[in-house]
């Protein structure tokens, strides 16, 4: 029997329903509650503070950073197949058990709710592995990530942000790296030149009073500004990740290299 367009509209709703997208005043609810409690201000964990999160202009780079903590560093298109491949929401969901979500010390939210917040996170992290550029005054800021896949299941994830405050001509870098904090020796290559051996060892306190995490998840780098690439090798065995800076736009390429001098950032 066919059925009258009005009823086949009325069956397909919930199913369309379903697969919306959580809003992203959710999204900074979620977020602010279980990650920026960690994440904050005072406490970036991993150099990053997600007390300002807005879900609206989050960088794909950030989405993805966030995934692979909540996700225990499942790969990321493991992550965005897992809406409709049920074996990758089975690793998902079983990732997840260790996820950070849990490290806020408070009840996690229902099953449904948490995977809402990683699908989107998951539409938000489009793109990570390009340049995504805030041009927000007062601070120019560039980032992009890329994956070290450690096995079938999990890959490590770096994160490198580079920004200038064109008022102050102050200039930062940064790589960041998920899902664990470690100690060590970070082999830094610019332009595939001879590594630079930078050592790596601290600890971070964590925002929300549990305690010391007893190594570190992101270093503040002060390296020359490449021609070609910047290369990252070290702090996990068979890990190396290479980021192409010469796919950065000239513009961006021109407003950055305003607060670097002498090759060096200041």
């Amino acid at each position: 029997m066919k059925l009258p367009l009005r009823l086949l509209c009325l069956f397909a709703a919930p199913a369309a329903l379903a697969s919306a997208p959580m809003p992203f005043a959710q999204q900074n609810e979620l977020v602010g509650k279980y990650c920026a409690v960690c994440h904050s201000d005072a406490a970036p964990a991993g150099g990053l503070s997600l007390q300002h999160f807005d879900a609206a202009r989050v960088p794909p780079s950030l989405a993805a950073m966030m995934l692979s903590k909540l996700t225990s560093g499942t790969p990321l298109g493991t992550v965005r197949a897992a809406a409709s491949d049920p074996a990758a929401a089975a690793l998902v969901s079983r990732m997840m058990r260790t996820g950070a979500m849990g490290a806020s010390g408070l009840p996690r939210p229902d099953k449904a709710t948490v995977d809402g917040l990683v699908n989107a996170l998951a539409g938000e992290s489009a793109g990570a592995d390009g340049w995504s550029i805030d041009s927000t005054e007062p601070v120019f800021q560039a980032s992009i990530l890329r994956e070290a896949a450690a096995s079938a299941e999990a890959a490590g994830s770096y994160r490198f942000v580079v920004s200038c405050d064109p008022a102050t001509r102050a200039g930062t870098m940064q790589l960041a790296w998920a899902p664990v904090a470690v100690n060590g020796t970070l082999l830094a290559s610019v332009d595939r030149g001879t590594p630079l051996q930078l050592p790596l060892a601290g600890s971070e306190i964590r925002g929300n009073g549990s305690g010391v995490a007893p190594a570190v998840a992101s270093a503040a780098l002060r390296l020359p500004l490449p021609a070609r690439s910047l290369r990252f090798s070290g702090l996990v065995p068979g890990e190396a990740v290479e980021f192409p800076w010469d796919t950065l736009p000239p513009a961006a390429r021109t407003a950055l290299a305003g607060c670097f001098a002498a090759g060096t950032a200041r």
